[in-house]
């Protein structure tokens, strides 16, 4: 396999990836509607918690990614484990819904403490997730400058995550939760979350191999 062709995998990773992240955001807000009781709430909530997840994870991924020396084996234990934990997260906010009804019933919570509580619920459960999803992105591009050099791999990789996200955006709130559901539709996104993993893990067997 050419450096090229390595490259032009890690660009379909870093598409269902980003495709995965943006489907999520849309079932993480059907949820929170469902579990919190407001659309309004759920939408800031999520937006908090998956942007504030984006940066914290590229901030921190961002100091290290150049450092490593197999960033495409990072990026897919990251996809892994983003499969894993944002799956999760679809029952897990469901229960979060429950826990929060029974502490704001017992103690008669309501008003703005009512709102802090509900934002640490979700915000615990999301934050993982968001935070890996903030990952990948520069991992993908140091991997891409290692294989295509800096100037086209920024562009493309940046590229082909928004991409995937405006996909994953579309189809999922046009068709993937309303014809299969919440929990079905994120059963396809973290699907798509181990394909990103298998493809960086094949762009890697080159970029790796090339630094061995």
């Amino acid at each position: 396999m050419s450096k090229r062709t390595a490259f032009l995998v890690l660009v379909a990773a870093v598409t269902a990836a980003g495709t995965s992240s943006l489907i999520y955001e849309v079932l993480w807000i059907r949820q929170l509607s469902f579990a919190l009781g407001s659309t309004a709430v759920a939408v800031s909530i999520m937006l908090t918690a998956f942007l504030g997840g984006l940066a914290l994870g590229s901030m921190l991924m961002g100091r290290v990614a150049d450092k490593l020396a197999r960033p495409l084996k990072a990026f897919t234990v990251v996809e892994i484990v983003a499969a894993i934990t944002g799956l999760a997260s679809i029952p897990a906010i469901a229960y979060a819904g429950r826990a929060y009804v029974l502490i704001a019933t017992t103690v008669g919570m309501t008003g703005f403490w009512s709102m802090v509580l509900r934002g640490v619920f979700a915000l615990v459960i999301m934050a993982i997730p968001a935070t890996l999803f903030g990952m990948t992105f520069p991992l993908a591009t140091v991997a891409g400058t290692r294989l295509v050099g800096s100037n086209t791999a920024v562009g493309v990789v940046s590229a082909a995550s928004s991409f995937g996200s405006a996909i994953g955006a579309l189809v999922c709130g046009l068709w993937l939760e309303p014809t299969l559901g919440l929990f079905a539709s994120a059963l396809v996104a973290s699907g798509l979350n181990v394909l990103a993993a298998a493809a960086a893990m094949v762009a890697g067997l080159r970029l790796h191999g090339a630094h061995e």
